[in-house]
């Protein structure tokens, strides 16, 4: 009985001595400097990536950590001496064939620091925990749908190394000879029956590109419909080119056939369509075919429905699949969907995947360019964080004032420098010599067609209060920022200048009078304006096809 008692009290001495060293240990360092101690310690640079990968399962993982493992570390203390740097890019094939061999898209994910002493193991650890933190910094809300699952295989001089291959006989650093320091990451695609490496190489989340391929693949027809520079033509690039790849052919000019259509062309577009469904339709093979059709800014067509009547007779399993782009949806569309099978897809600005993809493509450029210059910059992260807020902002302001059709897509932001004076400079030039027109002349429209419909706000004032440049360079550059009056558009006297005394009474209560009342101004102007477009031939089909 002594014995066991006194076997319980050592059991509880030592339970004790472990809650108080349990206790002592979380005092230790703040999540910033949760590092191996690699740049003190005589360890190797892999064994300090892989406590480090270990060590972020356990912690809160912040933008600072994530960012910070992208950066390569070879360059402090003892890695110095052991380490190699080593780049590490994904490598995505994209574009046509040409004599010069297929074309190779490469982005740089990252660096890191490979001694004499890195195991494979611990090699295939660091890239995979490397892709997944890029991943989620490029898209934090999705991580654009992707994981480290993602990752086939990567290539490290003549090795290939994927899960199921064998140990090679050397030591990762015994592959790195004379200037060979880059590691490729190929990612899952057609042969692996995944779309991993089109969503990576887009940018847009793997939901909303796979419902994209769904509809194109099941109904062999889709128009992308959109304001201008929301990314439509290269939408329909990239989905003609997977579509390609997954028949089991190469991406030449002669299988996808690229018809760009302008205000003349109609006549040139329908013979086109009609030689096409003729040839689909006769008993003879014809290898010059295409397997793909891109029809660009079918906008210009006047009726849609005429231009694709040559294909109600064609052979449906022998068409080649159809991606048209247009930069608004017309009336004409009932009438394609049900004569022509065409499926829309609304690449609109304040929906995904074009609301998020400027601040994608920008922390891209971002995470790129802290690589080349190992270091991070507080200040030019903070304005890309700035540019998709104004993008967004000045879209509210034409929505506000006249619809979403004028809307600017995120084109016009994407070719932001990645240094603080260099992107203040070209925001200047931009927000002055192509914003401001533009603004004022999509406005100057909206009052014709809709009058006033909210308070006036100048978009200048928010980009001055939110400038996430330094303070002094704003008083400096202040004056250089033009401004958005009312007056340039006719704001203030609109109402009077165009339907007399007697309206401006009742414009002047859009802004305080019956919201009931103005809405059926509003709809009666809307209708009056479409009374315009009666005898357009597009509305004569939808009657028709009703």
């Amino acid at each position: 009985m002594n014995r066991m008692q006194n076997e319980i009290e050592m059991l509880k001495a030592e339970n004790d001595r472990l809650k108080s060293s349990g206790n002592a240990t979380p005092t230790a360092t703040p999540v910033k400097t949760a590092r191996p101690p690699s740049e003190t310690s005589s360890t190797s640079s892999s064994s300090s990536r892989q406590s480090l990968g270990l060590s972020l399962n356990n912690l809160n993982i912040t933008d600072t950590i994530m960012s910070d493992i992208l950066l390569d570390e070879s360059y402090e203390g003892n890695l110095r001496k052991e380490g190699r740097s080593v780049r590490i890019v994904v490598t995505i094939s994209s574009g046509p064939k040409t004599t010069k061999g297929k074309h190779s898209q490469e982005y740089l994910i990252g660096s890191i620091g490979v001694s004499g002493k890195t195991k494979w193991d611990v090699l295939d650890g660091v890239i995979r925990r490397l892709f997944k933190e890029y991943v989620f910094r490029v898209d934090p809300l999705t991580s654009l749908g992707l994981s480290s699952d993602s990752i086939v295989c990567y290539r490290m001089g003549e090795v290939i190394r994927s899960h199921a291959s064998e140990v090679p006989e050397l030591l990762p650093c015994g592959y790195l000879v004379g200037d060979n320091n880059i590691i490729r990451v190929n990612l899952k695609g057609v042969k692996e029956n995944s779309i991993d490496s089109l969503v990576f190489d887009t940018l847009i989340p793997k939901p909303i590109i796979q419902r994209y391929l769904n509809l194109l693949m099941e109904h062999r027809r889709i128009i992308l419909s959109g304001p201008s520079g929301t990314g439509k033509s290269f939408l329909a690039a990239k989905l003609a080119e997977y579509v390609i790849s997954q028949m089991g052919q190469e991406v030449t000019e002669r299988n996808v056939a690229n018809f760009k259509v302008d205000q003349n062309s109609s006549k040139d577009l329908r013979q086109y369509l009609s030689t096409l469904a003729e040839r689909c339709n006769s008993e003879e093979t014809d290898t010059e075919l295409p397997s793909v059709v891109i029809l660009d800014n079918l906008h210009h067509i006047g009726s849609l429905s005429d231009i694709f009547n040559g294909f109600l007779n064609c052979k449906y399993h022998k068409c080649p699949y159809v991606i048209g782009t247009m930069n608004q949806g017309i009336s004409s569309s009932p009438n394609l969907e049900l004569h022509h099978n065409f499926r829309w897809v609304l690449c609109t600005n304040h929906t995904e995947p074009v609301k998020g993809f400027l601040g994608r493509f920008l922390r891209r450029k971002l995470i790129e360019t802290e690589i080349d210059k190992n270091m991070r910059s507080n200040d030019l992260i903070k304005i890309i964080d700035w540019i998709p807020k104004t993008w967004q902002h000045l879209n509210g302001f034409l929505e506000a004032h006249s619809s979403s059709d004028v809307t600017i897509g995120p084109r016009l932001f994407l070719s932001c420098p990645m240094d603080v004076e260099g992107s203040r400079v070209w925001f200047t030039d931009l927000w002055n010599y192509s914003l401001v027109p533009y603004l004022l002349e999509a406005i100057r429209e909206g009052l014709q067609l809709y009058g006033k419909r909210a308070a006036w706000e100048d978009p200048s004032k928010w980009v001055n209060g939110t400038y996430p440049w330094s303070a002094a360079l704003l008083q400096q550059e202040g004056q250089s920022l033009l401004q958005l009056r009312p007056e340039d558009v006719g704001y203030d006297g609109h109402s009077s200048s165009k339907e007399g005394a007697s309206s401006k009474q009742v414009s002047q209560s859009d802004t305080e009078g019956d919201p009931l009342m103005n809405m059926l101004l509003r709809l009666q102007e809307a209708a009056n304006y479409s009374s315009t477009q009666s005898c357009d031939s597009d509305s004569t089909n939808i009657v028709i096809s009703l």
